[in-house]
């Protein structure tokens, strides 16, 4: 038995979990830095609110929120130790998928190094969000397939359309994964093979389990088609920029030293004899960046899928360098301090100061010109990392305001924010400062209602001030947030006291959608000219 225990410390598994551990104890000790992120905040609040959908998210992310919180707390370490273990199984699981295929001890942990070393992966198992959790379930299902196909086992369609359930209720993109792994499988194997009752059952349960948030999404007007619409409006890109992103952005996403790595991964799925039994996953790839690509979506959303391309351009590698411990060495001391050199970039370890200081060297790399006597810009700081800033500052403000007012007044007095950030930021950090929840008609918040308020005293944390002039009989602008000790996203907000709403909350409610943030969130009031 204690032989037995020896060896397996010592097997290719262990060896995954060794990296695993890696990965994890990283991310737990460098998650505590900076401050909630924008997101967090915002699938903290909807934690609080458990329905069984959001305006444009399902609702497996609060549920992740509410467990986190009310087993661990609400400190950053707490509600972040999820999105890192499930970057830690990610890594277990993509060495897995290298096994499956064939590959050796190097090839798995070749695999699984080049998930550790992507700069998307790190950032995104450092906080609480969606993004954590789909790359592992888009994994586990080619894993599961990977099973059936090879020891022929039907009923484990049961086990994929379980997990393509979970990822629905995760994210809608698991719909996209879902229909380019059956388009790759049709492109590959025998259709009857597919068509048999298993298969059927195996959809029927992903369905069964998204249904409630469909109907859900019917019963309120569709706003994740609405929310889509509206963030298409304001951020698409055109077709050629758009498609040049879908090409360059994953190499900068999976870390550049990869990129040999899941090209050749690409090649073995889709061209070599080898592996011709996997030819379904080179197919897959290629539906699904063809999909984005006619939806003009962006980089991040197809690469969850990355893990599966290192898994076969792993064990292309690996034969390629058969018996050569010092090139394969090599390998794995250039992967790894590629990834020291690009950790500042994605892990919030450095001091504020010194973060500026970091990125104004990157960026004078980046455009190859001397910055040195240039001032340094919270602009300069990654956009990840300013999303995490600034949020109880903001908080702080407005709680000055708030307590300026009567005590008559601050017993009826609502706070209104126009930013899905804000209004997560007000109810989270509030309580410290005796502050009410907010009211928004961001997102979600949006469904949440004015909650009791008549609207007679409103304290405005951004949004236009014509605008305002148009619900509102009195607008007075009384503050406005700087940021000038944070790096925060946005430098500028204004604060407004409204007093004697034109028509109560309770029935004006609706002009104060705006599932985008947007400044005049409503068609039915076009806003005046502004103050002089």
């Amino acid at each position: 038995m204690r032989k037995k225990l020896s060896g397996w410390f010592g097997s290719d598994i262990a060896i995954l979990f060794y990296l695993a551990l890696a990965k994890l104890v990283l991310h737990c000790a460098t998650n505590r830095q900076y401050g909630y992120q924008i997101d967090e905040l915002y699938y903290l609040a909807c934690g609080e609110h458990l329905d069984w959908g959001y305006t444009e998210l399902p609702p497996l992310i609060a549920v992740i929120a509410n467990v986190s919180r009310s087993l661990w707390g609400d400190s950053l370490a707490a509600i972040r130790f999820l999105p890192a273990l499930a970057g830690a199984l990610l890594v277990v699981l993509t060495g897995l998928v290298t096994r499956q295929l064939g590959g050796g001890r190097f090839a798995q942990c070749l695999a699984a190094l080049c998930v550790i070393v992507a700069p998307y992966f790190l950032a995104m198992h450092t906080i609480l969000t969606m993004n954590a959790f789909e790359p592992l379930l888009w994994t586990l299902c080619v894993a599961i397939v990977l099973l059936l196909l090879k020891h022929q086992l039907p009923q484990l369609w049961l086990l994929v359309g379980l997990i393509v359930g979970v990822g629905l209720l995760n994210k809608y993109s698991m719909l996209v994964f879902g229909f380019s792994l059956l388009a790759g499988l049709f492109l590959s194997l025998p259709w009857p093979l597919l068509l048999g009752k298993w298969t059927w059952l195996g959809a029927l349960i992903a369905w069964v389990m998204i249904l409630p948030n469909l109907l859900w999404q019917s019963q309120h007007g569709w706003p994740f088609l609405e929310h889509q619409s509206a963030a298409n409006l304001y951020s698409k890109k055109p077709l050629i920029e758009s498609t040049i992103d879908l090409f360059v952005q994953p190499i900068l996403m999976m870390n550049p030293l990869t990129l040999p790595i899941w090209l050749a991964g690409l090649y073995y799925y889709l061209r070599s004899k080898d592996g011709k039994p996997y030819r379904f996953l080179g197919w897959t790839y290629v539906v699904l960046f063809g999909v984005f690509l006619l939806l003009r979506g962006k980089a991040y959303y197809f690469v969850p899928f990355h893990p599966i391309l290192f898994a076969g351009g792993a064990l292309l590698v690996e034969q390629w360098i058969y018996r050569q411990p010092g090139l394969q060495a090599l390998i794995f001391t250039a992967l790894g301090a590629g990834a020291i050199a690009l950790i500042p970039m994605t892990l919030p370890i450095l001091p504020l100061q010194t973060l500026l200081q970091a990125s104004h060297f990157y960026a004078s790399i980046y455009t190859l010109s001397d910055n040195s006597s240039a001032s340094l810009s919270s602009e300069e700081a990654p956009y990840h990392f300013r999303l995490m800033l600034g949020w109880e500052e903001t908080v702080s403000h407005v709680s000055q305001v708030y307590h300026h007012l009567p005590p008559d007044e601050q017993a009826s007095a609502a706070i209104l924010a126009w930013n899905y950030g804000n209004a997560a930021a007000i109810d989270f950090f509030g309580p410290r400062y005796h502050l009410p929840k907010a009211i928004s008609g961001a997102h979600a918040f949006y469904f949440w209602g004015p909650r009791d308020y008549s609207g007679d005293v409103v304290i405005s944390l951004g949004g236009d001030y014509s605008y305002l002039k148009q619900l509102f009989q009195q607008v007075q602008q009384v503050d406005t947030v700087t940021h000038e000790k944070t790096l925060g996203i946005t430098s500028h907000i204004p604060i407004y006291l409204c007093r004697q709403i034109k028509e109560p909350l309770q029935q004006s409610w609706p002009n104060f959608k705006a599932y985008f943030d947007q400044v005049y969130p409503s068609p039915k009031l076009q806003p005046s000219l502004p103050p002089s």
